[in-house]
């Protein structure tokens, strides 16, 4: 776990395009905006806002493997949408599926200032849009859905693939820009992640290649992590925030504090991708039980 100090949120991503910036997520080193709290809030209400009928947190795949007897036991379910909204590992250890199941995945734009994202039981409200979903492929061990933006820019595609040998969920994200203009983007994995069944108090963070949450001591610390499969020369790192909706895209920093203890969090990892006219882009990351 990596000690963070306060930190100055981007919460107009707009204005650093206006200069020709790349931003992160969180400024990491500077001091924490005055009311941090106030934005806390009104962050959490817009990703939480009024969800399209599209957005969903029902189960539609789901996948099992490992055996109830082994510590390789793992369960997990996937929207219609490409949603995580189970994730059992071991058995008897669910670390989604309580309260409100947020898992899913954001995208901002800043070629466009156009935010999208899809948080599955937390909605897909934003200031972007994405189209109905396209199943691709699904058997015993993979399930692969594309979504294109309503607006026709973004095409992303999610393979999400069972590991028996290790019991992890692989999570593959193409990301095309169909545009004839190379954009620069944010590209993240969300999860409101409720270790072992609680909902809090949990103990979340992130470092440069994963982002986790674990429950101490009740009476084995159990726990979620999202890391980075393979480095594949994009900005990335993972951080928590301190409430459990999400953030806009293109505010997904908002209510960083570093460390998050004795409260319901979420966790987020990000890529700073720049995606030439008409190519993917491609990251990989992988769910594990703690």
């Amino acid at each position: 776990m990596v000690k963070k100090s306060l930190v100055l949120f981007i919460v107009l991503a707009i204005s650093s395009v206006a200069f020709g910036k790349h931003p992160e997520p969180i400024q990491r080193g500077k001091v924490a905006v005055a009311d941090q709290n106030m934005a806390v809030a009104a962050q959490a209400a817009a990703a939480a806002g009024t969800a399209s009928v599209d957005a969903t947190a029902t189960c539609s795949y789901q996948f099992t493997s490992g055996g109830t007897t082994t510590k390789k036991f793992l369960q997990y379910c996937v929207t219609v949408n490409g949603n995580i909204v189970e994730f059992q590992s071991p058995s008897g250890v669910e670390n989604i599926a309580v309260g409100v199941f947020g898992e899913g995945y954001s995208l901002c734009d800043f070629a466009s200032g156009l935010g999208y994202h899809d948080y599955a039981g937390f909605g897909d409200a934003d200031t972007g849009a994405w189209g109905a979903p396209s199943l691709l492929q699904l058997n015993a061990t993979t399930v692969k859905i594309a979504r294109t933006t309503t607006d026709g820019i973004w095409t992303l595609t999610q393979t999400i693939q069972q590991s028996s040998a290790d019991a992890t969920a692989k999570v593959t994200m193409a990301l095309k820009n169909n545009t004839a203009i190379s954009r620069f983007v944010w590209l993240a994995r969300y999860v409101d992640i409720d270790a072992h069944g609680t909902i809090n108090p949990n103990t979340l963070d992130g470092t440069q290649n994963t982002a986790f949450g674990y429950l101490v001591n009740n009476p084995t610390d159990f726990g979620l992590q999202l890391s980075l499969i393979a480095e594949n020369g994009f900005a990335h790192y993972g951080f928590a925030i301190p409430h459990p909706a999400g953030n806009p895209a293109c505010s997904i920093g908002t209510g960083f504090v570093g460390t998050v203890t004795g409260a319901d969090g979420s966790v987020y990892f990000y890529h700073g991708i720049t995606v030439k006219a008409g190519k993917t882009a491609t990251v990989k990351l992988k769910y594990s039980g703690m």
